[in-house]
């Protein structure tokens, strides 16, 4: 779901001042006096910035592409950071005529920083950052380096919303083309791609072609849900607009990871009894943040459930909530707090306050499954939980997806429930341990899987997993595009599939 790293807007620049001390004993470009120091490289048309492998500061910037501290040990030749779309096609030119496969980059939240790959052309896009509103078509215009809180204070500003990401700093065009599951996916459409109404895409001819349903309809289905593999640079996306909600209210509940049975039986009856279509329910199963890193995880690993009301009143969220206050959540839990009153700033303050592992930059590994039993599906990783390497490792499960299957989108699943394990630890020396931990609910959940969700696939450990993101059908249509847009190779495909 994209729900890291706590927002504070900063240009690239000063990010990758803010890597460059962790940077430091990483560099692999020469150390060159400043009277040897070469020439910056320039190509026709391009007006941004291209940093070439061999240049003093190469390593600031290619660690500043990923926000995260997992950086790969990917290296491209050169980094174009595009200032405008002639910038963009420029860049695509100049890589199919000089045989540099390309990778693009517009936000780096990727976990496995597929943006980084080694050799050929990195194009950063993050610069490109314009939002137009049109408030009477209610539909929104961004340029691929929007994140998430600027479109929502955007939209706000006219009455309207977007399922933006659950973190205000993701970059709205990944999140959105690999499928994206925002605040208030329920009643904003399901999946965010499917709020995508066209797209500016620059093709491997280094030609600008528009996409929507009437104009070259296959691009517009790949846009819908490709994700890290589109085989394009995206320029500009149209977005379908919501009505804001005048009330948002939240409840949660805690509970010890023991009494997951009750969490999900008085879920399941909830969801049963009573029309909850319009709420966003979220389980996280965590560490407390209040007790001890090496505390036994029967005193330390708890079940937070939060159930999200997105109403034209403050009595319509109240009524929407009300089911689950007189359930056994609110009778059974250790500690509960109802009908909590937010605005979209203020979710994100209470997502990153109470499960702050989510939120802090550290090193990340992630994989999912798209499932119709969410309760088995936990209760047969519970167990593998409770021996999590960190207290920031956590599971993420979102349910009442409402997606709809769409026959104009590469995006394959209609399913309930998300189920997301993540790894957060801070040494590279425990890498392997948290990987094989990660990679351990694999086959405990994979049994209860519809599909994956592309954009938090553990692409790194098996890159067939990407596979398994689209069924059979929309990943052999995706790799005839593939060949017909780009058939020289010129973009990267995803991770092991290039």
């Amino acid at each position: 779901m994209n729900m890291h790293q706590p927002f504070r807007r900063r240009t690239l620049k000063q990010l990758a001042g803010m890597t460059a001390l962790g940077a430091v004993n990483a560099l692999r470009a020469p150390r060159v006096l400043a009277a040897d120091k070469p020439p910056r490289l320039s190509i026709p048309g391009v007006a941004g910035k291209v940093i070439q492998r061999q240049d003093a500061d190469y390593e600031i910037w290619r660690q500043a592409m990923v926000w995260h501290m997992s950086k790969p040990k990917r290296y491209p030749d050169l980094i174009v950071q595009a200032k405008s779309d002639q910038d963009v096609i420029a860049a695509v030119n100049h890589a199919a005529k000089g045989g540099l496969k390309v990778a693009i980059r517009s936000g780096g939240h990727n976990s496995n920083g597929s943006c980084l790959r080694d050799g050929g052309m990195a194009i950063d896009v993050s610069s490109m950052d314009q939002v137009r509103i049109d408030e009477a078509k209610r539909t929104a215009s961004i340029q691929p380096g929007v994140r998430s809180l600027e479109l929502i204070q955007a939209a706000r500003a006219k009455g309207l919303a977007f399922p933006v990401p659950h973190c205000p700093s993701v970059g709205l065009s990944g999140f959105t083309m690999g499928g994206g599951m925002g605040w208030n996916w329920p009643q904003f459409g399901g999946m965010a791609t499917h709020s995508i109404l066209g797209a500016d895409v620059v093709t491997a001819d280094g030609r600008m072609q528009r996409a929507t349903p009437t104009e070259n309809p296959d691009l517009y289905w790949a846009v819908r849900g490709s994700g890290p593999g589109f085989f394009g640079v995206v320029t500009r996306l149209d977005l379908q607009l919501y009505p804001a909600p005048k009330s948002i209210m939240a409840s949660s509940y805690i509970f010890p990871l023991a009494a997951l049975d009750t969490v999900t039986a008085a879920i399941e009856s909830v969801r049963k009894k009573h029309d909850v279509s319009r709420i966003e329910p979220i389980l996280v199963l965590m560490h407390h943040p209040e007790v001890p890193a090496d505390a036994p995880p029967e005193k330390s690993k708890i079940c937070f459930f939060t159930a999200f009301a997105f109403e034209d009143s403050e009595q319509k969220a109240r009524e929407a909530l009300l089911p689950f206050a007189q359930s056994e959540l609110a009778s059974k839990c250790l500690v509960k707090m109802e009908y909590q009153p937010f605005a979209y700033e203020g979710l994100y303050d209470r997502y990153f306050s109470l499960n702050d592992p989510a939120g802090r930059c550290a090193r990340y590994a992630v994989d999912n499954i798209f499932t119709n039993d969410a309760s088995k599906a936990l209760h047969a990783l519970a167990q593998h939980f409770r021996a999590a390497p960190t207290k920031d490792c956590h599971v993420l499960t979102a349910m009442n997806l409402r997606i709809r299957n769409q026959a104009d989108a590469c995006f394959s699943w209609v399913a309930d429930t998300f189920v997301g394990p993540y790894a957060i630890w801070d040494d590279e020396q425990d890498d392997a341990r948290n990987f094989a931990w990660l990679r351990g609910f694999l086959p405990l959940i994979d049994p209860f899987a519809i599909g994956h969700y592309v954009n938090e696939i553990d692409g790194r450990g098996d890159p067939d997993r990407y596979r398994q993101c689209f069924s059979e059908a929309n990943w052999q249509r995706l790799q005839q595009l593939r060949r017909q847009y780009d058939p020289k190779g010129v973009f990267h495909s995803y991770l092991g599939h290039s």
